[in-house]
Formats: structure tokens, sequence, C-alpha cells
């Protein structure tokens, strides 16, 4: 099925944001991230997967890997996809340091199918250029801002919970 998309990085021009922790119990992050994501993007349970999940109890510090990704619909054709990224080092003992390291990324994704013969007609093509280039561009260009600064209030979030002073960050 032919589709026109548009993507952009909500964060850009930086791709991700990271979150580098060492001290006693990282993990403790990874039980809030489900509630963060659906609380700060506002979505269901439904729309937030635990895509990978990985934790090595044969070594000392015990490794462990996660993947979260959120997704937030907004009208017909644009998306949001929040992706958190979780890999560090948790000690048998959680009093003792470990280590983590949190990335976030996160993109506005716009689709248009093309699935009958009008759609896909030169006509119809340029009718959805113009509007996606003069009426919808307003629209994209509040969105990305409305996701980079969820994604900048769920990083906020995070290091909260892992008690990290957060920067003063003008907006």
């Amino acid at each position: 099925m032919p589709m026109w998309v548009l993507e952009d990085d909500c964060l850009a021009p930086d791709r991700q944001l990271r979150i580098d922790f060492k001290g006693p119990n990282p993990f403790k992050v990874y039980g809030s991230v489900g509630t963060f994501l659906r609380n700060i993007f506002d979505v269901r349970g439904k729309d937030v997967w635990e895509r990978e999940f990985r934790w090595d109890i044969t070594s000392e510090p015990r490794e462990f890997f996660s993947r979260f990704i959120v997704k937030k619909s907004y009208d017909y054709w644009s998306v949001v996809y929040a992706e958190v990224i979780m890999q560090g080092k948790q000690p048998s003992d959680p009093n003792k340091d470990g280590e983590m390291t949190v990335l976030l990324r996160s993109i506005l994704r716009t689709e248009s199918p093309e699935n009958t013969i009008l759609e896909m007609s030169s006509i119809s093509k340029a009718m959805r250029w113009l509007y996606f280039r003069t009426l919808y561009n307003d629209v994209r260009r509040n969105l990305i801002e409305e996701c980079r600064i969820k994604t900048t209030d769920l990083a906020g979030a995070i290091q909260k919970t892992l008690g990290i002073a957060p920067e003063t960050v003008m907006r």
C-alpha cells in the first residue's frame, strides 16, 4: 500500500536526550516509566509497550536493558512515538552503587495513504502537497513543540525519581 510519510525528530537538532546516573538502586526507575509515559503523554495503557526487557543474573552487578515505546495519536494523520531505553548495572544489594544510562527519543510521524486511484492521481497529490505545505504546516510545528515539551518533562520525571537535581531550562 503506497503511503506518503513525513517524519520529524521532536528533539531536533539533537536526536535524543541522555541521562547518566551512578548511585544506589538505579533499577528503581523501571517500575515508574510506564506510569510516567501514560500520565505525561496522556494515553491509555494500550498505547504503552515494553518492547524489550533483559536481565542478566549470571553477572555481578546484574546487567539490565529495557525499552518502552508510547504512541500518542493526535488526528487522522499525525502520531507521536516516544521511546525510552534504559541500560545499566544493578548490584544484588540495592544500597550499593550501580549505574544506568537512559536514552529518550521522540518523533512526529504524519502519514497520508494512497489507497485508491483518486488518491494516487496527480491532482490529488498536488492538493495534498498544498494542504500540508500551507495549512497543516502550523499544526505540525505545534505538535513537534508539544512533543518536545512532553519528552523533556519525561526526562525531568526520570531525573527526579533517580534523585538527580533538575537542570534549569528556559522554554
